[in-house]
């Protein structure tokens, strides 16, 4: 084929990746976004935009967790550009997701015959997985890890198709590796994607050691690349190997390591069906919607038999399908920084966390194509009827993703959809509730918080997010149960303390208010705010001792509450 025939099918990738997308361009500013972006001082001036080398992903106030120096410089530089406005954040995402399409499309041209390549690429183009990373903004560390580690792959691929892989290209591949490591962590898996390819579908019929061995020398340079990248973070960030904090349900159930790795085989089936039909989509998968393991059960048991049965056919397929295997080697090595089997995630499943390993996944698919045409090449009629599929199929793929993408456009609306997709999902109602009080909907809010508390009574943060909301409105009686239920779950935490203390001291349980402020001081709580709740409860016992009134109460509680 021609370049300009070539050229002229990746344009029509590019146009469906394009009007998959485009209607993103509309949104705001949604969940992660806001706190990492509107509410982060940092992002609106780009001075001094080297000093992210040595700064957090999330701003210390939020965590301090991660190190994605480029994704923090490149939203700096965006925010400077447009003055703030969420038109360039998104024109950036709806551009990347674009030119990874076509990437995609020359990677697997080098792997599968061109129109199984078109094909697998037309799929990933409006892939409705996708929608999570670039309709919300910080998806674009996403964006830019698929893109250069694509990119990486597809010199690697064509490379070997020429022959031994040159310098050139070896350095290129080492640039785009470091690269990527600063756009977002998992670009980690690049060595492990080139040896896989080397093993199933580089054209060499040496033997693999041989093989292998040829390639120490630059496996070694990128493996250093890497520990570099990991002790930068390692000075910068605190949260251990992760780089993030483990899962608040993770964290709440005091999961072991073994539960958490079951909690997951458990899970699996949903990676299945968002990776084959993605049809019901889903920000928050969480308790009771996911089954958190205590112990082996008969409810992992559709998880095992899936990711059983995914290896077996990996292995199977190793000689009579390199493609096969490629494709689901790929998916493997490119989920498991975030599957929590090796270490704990921020989440237990996170759809923006599919975009790199949905690649391996179209391969495998493409892979089944040359074996399906062969079977259909002398029925036409048949060959019609599969042509329809898939058009069809790249039809309800863009009609999925299009009518998708306008969930993320704020806060409103993505909280909202989100209690339609899993209103079994605890942290659904949670974070609709959490957005209505912030916006004054005070009732509907409480609703959504205790929908939440009744699926999911465990996480100790609701608890609290709902004991301060009905304490700053005045309502003790209420909140009381609410900070007792958090230190039942949290016996040792300072936080809810000083509220608790208020409340007990606005409603005359002045010794108890005297001991919730001493524990918060022992806990590491404000002691300023401690000590004041301490000397209110005394004059109130005393006043009290005087046969005071309750306004005696009122007037010296107001101290205990400066923050």
């Amino acid at each position: 084929m021609s370049r300009r025939s070539w050229w002229l099918l990746a344009l029509c990738i590019a146009a469906l990746a394009l009007a998959a997308s485009a209607n993103s361009i509309s949104n705001g500013y949604a969940y992660d976004d806001v706190y990492l972006l509107v509410k982060s001082p940092r992002m609106h001036s780009f001075a001094g935009w080297w000093r992210e080398f040595g700064h957090t992903y999330w701003p210390e106030a939020a965590g301090g967790d991660g190190y994605r120096p480029l994704t923090i410089i490149a939203f700096r530089a965006q925010w400077a550009i447009g003055g703030g406005a969420p038109i360039v954040f998104h024109a950036v995402n709806i551009v990347l997701h674009t030119i990874t399409s076509v990437v995609f499309f020359w990677l697997a041209s080098g792997i599968l015959p061109l129109a199984a390549a078109w094909i697998v690429a037309a799929l990933y183009a409006v892939h409705p997985v996708h929608v999570e990373a670039f309709a919300n903004v910080v998806g674009q560390s996403e964006l830019w890890v698929a893109l250069l580690i694509c990119v990486a792959m597809g010199l690697y691929v064509h490379g070997r198709v020429a022959g031994p892989i040159t310098r050139k290209r070896w350095v290129a591949i080492g640039v785009v590796y470091g690269i990527g490591l600063l756009f977002k962590e998992h670009a980690v898996v690049l060595p492990a994607l080139l040896i896989l390819a080397e093993a199933t579908v580089a054209p060499d019929r040496a033997p693999l050691n041989q093989r292998l061995l040829r390639m120490r020398l630059p496996l070694l340079v990128l493996t250093v690349v890497a520990l570099g990248y990991m002790w930068a973070r390692s000075v910068v960030v605190v949260a251990g190997l992760s780089g993030f904090q483990p899962y608040i349900v993770f964290q709440a159930l005091n999961l072991s390591t073994s539960d958490r790795i079951l909690t997951m085989i458990g899970a699996a089936p949903n990676w299945l069906r968002l990776f084959l039909w993605p049809a019901r989509l889903m920000t928050e998968y969480a308790p009771p919607y996911i089954d958190v393991a205590q112990g082996p059960s008969v409810a992992q048991l559709p998880g095992l038999l899936v990711l059983l049965g995914v290896l077996g056919l990996m292995i199977a397929c190793w000689r009579r399908s390199p493609a096969t295997s490629f494709g689901i080697g790929w998916i493997v090595v490119t989920l498991l920084p975030a599957s929590n089997f090796i270490v704990p995630a921020g989440f237990i499943i996170a759809e923006r966390t599919l975009l790199l390993p949905s690649v391996g996944a179209m391969i495998a698919v493409g892979s089944v194509i040359p074996w399906l045409y062969a079977r259909l090449e002398r029925r036409r009629a048949l060959q019609y009827a599969a042509a329809a599929a898939l058009v069809a199929l790249i039809g309800l793929g863009f009609a999925r993703s299009s009518t998708r993408a306008p969930a993320w456009r704020d806060n409103d609306s993505l909280f909202r959809q989100a209690v339609k997709d899993s209103p079994e999902s605890y942290r659904a109602h949670f974070m609709l509730g959490v957005h209505l009080f912030e916006n004054r909907r005070k009732t509907e809010g409480e609703k959504h918080y205790r929908e939440a508390l009744k699926l999911f009574p465990y996480d100790p943060m609701m608890a609290l997010a709902l004991a301060e909301e009905y304490r700053s409105a005045g309502m003790c009686q209420p909140a009381i149960p609410l900070y007792r239920w958090l230190f039942t779950l949290e016996p040792n935490s300072s936080r809810g303390r000083i509220g608790f203390a208020d409340c007990l001291l606005l409603t005359y349980q002045l010794d108890e208010a005297r001991e919730e402020a001493l524990k918060s001081i022992r806990a590491g709580g404000r002691v300023k705010s401690a000590r004041a709740i301490i000397d209110a409860a005394k004059r109130a016992k005393e006043s009290m001792g005087r046969r005071a009134d309750g306004d005696t109460l009122a007037s010296v509680a107001p101290a205990a509450r400066s923050r």
